[in-house]
């Protein structure tokens, strides 16, 4: 399709709107059309910017992305807080439009994130963290902090603080016991995943697991 010759629109106007139609409307309410016609121009106006859809959501994407705060590192810094803080920066950037976080799934590509990795690597080597376990954790927490975010928006009812809902005393007695001696939020909850996460993988580097014992653990 050609493009006009020129551009009526910004490209950061068009990713504006895109995700405040996200926002106001839902996913199925985008489209290229929907764009145009809350910029006020004709849909080829935006191919002088977006080669298509895919891109246009990549770039919305990447937008979204800019407004999870790396938190200020300095020497003596605990990085496991560290860690923790910038995981729930990423979280309510996420919150911050719900109905866009789909789009992170499918479009965010990670080389964006590229520079930010070097500086989480580097906050762990000084945190004396051994640089077979960076990718572990690096990988982990952008999955765990995507998909624990993603649970808590698809709730039902939207927004409900329930972490188990729908739990009946006398069919699940053992839950609900469980739900009542809980006294963590779902923000808390998530803090303790993260901090409990890495734990995890640092007990890895005290008990280092072989290739070997790892492929029969795969295999089984």
């Amino acid at each position: 399709m050609g493009r006009p010759a020129k551009p009526l629109i910004s490209r950061s106007a068009t990713i504006a709107a895109s995700i405040e139609i996200i926002d106001t409307e839902g996913m199925d309410a985008f489209s290229l059309p929907r764009v145009a016609k809350q910029l006020n121009v004709r849909t080829s106006s935006l191919y002088h910017h977006f080669a298509d859809r895919r891109e246009l959501m990549t770039e919305v994407a990447k937008e979204l992305m800019t407004g999870a705060t790396v938190p200020e590192h300095s020497s003596g810094t605990d990085w496991v807080e560290w860690f923790v803080e910038l995981s729930l920066n990423y979280r309510d950037a996420i919150l911050r439009h719900p109905n866009a976080a789909l789009v992170l799934v499918q479009f965010l590509p990670r080389d964006v994130l590229t520079r930010t990795y070097e500086r989480c690597a580097r906050i762990l080597e000084d945190g004396g963290v051994p640089a077979r376990l960076h990718v572990v954790i690096l990988d982990g927490l952008e999955k765990l902090a995507l998909a624990t975010t993603l649970s808590d928006i698809m709730r039902d009812p939207v927004g409900s603080t329930e972490v188990f809902p729908k739990v009946d005393e006398r069919r699940h007695p053992t839950l609900a016991r469980a739900l009542e001696a809980n006294q963590w939020s779902s923000r808390e909850l998530f803090v303790v995943t993260i901090r409990g996460f890495l734990a995890g993988v640092m007990g890895l580097a005290a008990t280092p697991v072989s290739d070997e014992s790892l492929r029969e653990l795969l295999e089984s």
